[in-house]
């Protein structure tokens, strides 16, 4: 049978047990309400004139209400208020049908009676097939796994429903729930069965075999406690995603996922100002540099969520310009896309694509990045980053862009390496552009980004599967880190903050051991550090730290609406003592001269020392607020 017939036929079969019930529900009303052996012929006569009628318009009702639509084996409580209030709409009818006839009114007691009987026969069978489903969708198998479900939210009973219609990917034993309320509660057919400071014991009584965490928004301090005290009993923790991730807000047994590193390490969530965001992107042409790279890429998701009238696509990769491209005009078919394939260096190219599009809101993102990679070629990293960056700027500014957002790192603080260096010299060049032009210059600073490409995440990931070793630079390095989605949205946010010529520094939290970082990973892989994969140490690698600092220990911030955004204060730079400087660098890097270029980068960034640095103890250089400042510490 084709799927389209079975679908008709299908919805006819409903329709023709739907007029039975209709039918029913209206002679069982009448019966019970008369308490005689037959019904008063006064009341009974009206309506088998007006039945058939009565039966189509009520059938109709539950068309246009898309009853016959809805899958009856994931019925839920929507489904039921849909199906009661299309049955209530069909009293109004049935009362007005008999006044057409001339008829009197019924006794309030059958239009009652009518619904109750209607929701009993109408809605009763639907939810016999839920029931059905729930009961028989999948034989049992005893071979899998026992499921403890921690969170007894709405998310932990979706989760324990698909689990009921999919009992061969695991079998449910109860939930967990730190809310003492709960405790001891039925929730469909299971049971909350303590907290999550019980969890230990509660694997071992239950005989777990594996645990689910449904608290999407749990952060990482909450999970990491938890998934340790599995892996020591050698329970398997998997992770669902947010309900707002998830299809029509139903769990797919699909998306039920291993927890990885990125869970661990997550934080609150980023809080955004909607509204402010919107009043510098909706309807504004908006250019990404770097558009393909993972910060731009995530720039443009999070940019064209707020409807701008073009997004500029700007990229020398024509591969991942492409996919981005591909990807915008796949989720928003009603936005103008613009890809462009084009160096930043060539200024003839840039001036056509500025002339052709006019952005008026700039995200710069587009830089070369790798710290050993750029060590070794100093005069490419000057090229790009300060003179392709400086002669974007003067045409963004000869071409009136109004507001200017640039990428920078925590890297850029008593920079140890020639990448660093250079975006310190950019957000100096930024902050000169935003004194004497009329632009709007921001640069928003922050650390490593989880996954990003070339990263420490993807590299362990690529070790493991090849069976190891994992390769780390110092036992004692440390590193910041975000997501890319968490740090785009606030660098989205700070650009709306910016008035011009700040450095917004985003709160990281408190720095990671990689060497942690590692170890972790390779458990929840489910292997065991030092036995399956090992670690080793390769040492320092050009122009990199033990530690990133985002801040100086003399600087200053101030804190912003946004508890994760915050104001560097720093100095106002002297433009006409860095700008020949800039130009002499700039022309030592088109020489490839060197020793030149780092005898400049130490004139105009005093603090840069070129080596490995490791002349401090490891700071906590988190940030904190006291009366309206925060310092870093």
């Amino acid at each position: 049978m084709a799927p389209r017939f079975r679908m008709y036929f299908k919805i006819v079969l409903a329709m023709v047990i739907d007029a039975i019930m209709i039918n029913a529900s209206v002679y069982l009303a009448l019966y019970l309400r008369f308490d005689v052996p037959y019904i008063p012929r006064q009341y009974l006569q009206p309506y088998q004139h007006i039945a058939i009628y009565f039966t189509l318009t009520t059938i109709l009702l539950l068309w246009v209400t898309r009853i016959y639509h809805r899958m009856w084996q994931y019925a839920g409580s929507r489904d039921a208020q849909v199906l009661i209030g299309s049955l209530l709409g069909s009293v109004v009818f049935l009362d007005g049908y008999l006044l057409l006839d001339k008829a009197a009114h019924y006794p309030r007691g059958v239009y009652v009676l009518y619904v109750l009987f209607a929701m009993a026969l109408v809605g009763g069978w639907r939810f016999l097939i839920r029931s059905y489903y729930d009961i028989t969708w999948m034989p049992k198998s005893k071979a899998a796994p026992r499921v403890l479900i921690v969170g007894a939210g709405k998310a932990g009973q979706l989760v324990a429903q698909e689990l009921a219609r999919h009992p061969e990917v695991g079998q449910a034993v109860g939930f967990l729930d730190d809310d003492t309320a709960k405790h001891g509660m039925q929730i469909g057919n299971l049971k909350v069965l303590g907290t999550t400071a019980q969890l230990r014991s509660l694997l071992r009584d239950h005989h777990v075999d594996q645990v689910l965490f449904a608290i999407p928004s749990a952060s990482g301090k909450v999970l990491r406690p938890l998934v340790d005290q599995c892996r020591d009993l050698n329970v398997k923790t998997r992770l669902l995603p947010a309900i707002n991730q998830m299809i029509g807000g139903q769990v797919l047994v699909n998306q039920i996922r291993d927890i990885q590193i990125e869970d661990l390490l997550q934080r609150e969530p980023a809080v955004v100002d909607l509204a402010e965001i919107a009043g510098y992107i909706t309807n504004r042409t908006v250019m990404v540099t770097g558009a393909g790279g993972t910060i731009g890429s995530e720039l443009c998701r999070q940019v064209a969520r707020f409807n701008p009238r073009c997004l500029v696509l700007l990229g020398l990769d024509e591969t991942s310009i492409f996919d981005i491209e591909q990807e915008m005009r796949a989720s928003y078919p009603e936005m103008r896309v613009a890809p462009v394939v084009a160096d930043l260096r060539d200024l003839g190219r840039i001036q056509h694509v500025m002339e052709q599009n006019r952005p008026e809101v700039i995200f710069h993102a587009a830089a070369h990045k790798h710290v050993p990679l750029m060590e070794i070629q100093p005069p490419e990293a000057i090229r790009n980053n300060v003179e392709g960056l400086w002669g974007f700027l003067d045409m963004a500014q000869k071409m009136h862009v109004e507001r200017f957002v640039f990428i920078s790192t925590d890297k850029a603080v008593n920079p140890t390496s020639v990448y660093g260096t250079t975006k310190r010299i950019g957000e100096i060049l930024g902050a000169i552009y935003a004194q004497n032009t009329h632009m709007r210059f921001v640069t928003v600073r922050f650390g490593n980004v989880l996954g990003s490409r070339g990263s420490v995440l993807p590299t362990f990931q690529r070790q493991i599967a090849q069976g190891g070793p994992l390769t780390v630079t110092h036992p004692d390095m440390v590193r910041y880190f975000m997501t890319v989605a968490e740090a785009c949205q606030l660098v989205v946010q700070a650009g709306a903050m910016g008035k011009g010529g700040e450095t917004f520094v985003l709160d990281m939290g408190e720095p990671i051991k990689i060497m942690d970082l590692a170890t972790n990973l390779i458990r929840l892989s489910g292997l065991t550090p030092g036995v399956d994969v090992d670690i080793v140490f390769t040492g320092l690698r050009p122009g990199e730290k033990l530690y990133e600092e985002p801040l100086t220990p003399e600087d200053q911030t101030k804190a912003t609406k946004n508890s994760r955004i915050f104001i560097h204060t720093g100095d106002v730079p002297n433009a006409r003592r860095l700008l020949p400087l800039l130009e002499e660098l700039v022309e030592a890097g088109r020489r490839a001269d060197e020793p030149r270029i780092r005898r400049l980068l130490k004139e105009i960034v005093p603090e840069y020392q070129p080596q490995n640095s490791n002349v401090a103890a490891l700071p906590g250089m988190g940030l904190s607020t006291t009366g309206g400042e925060a310092r870093a510490h």
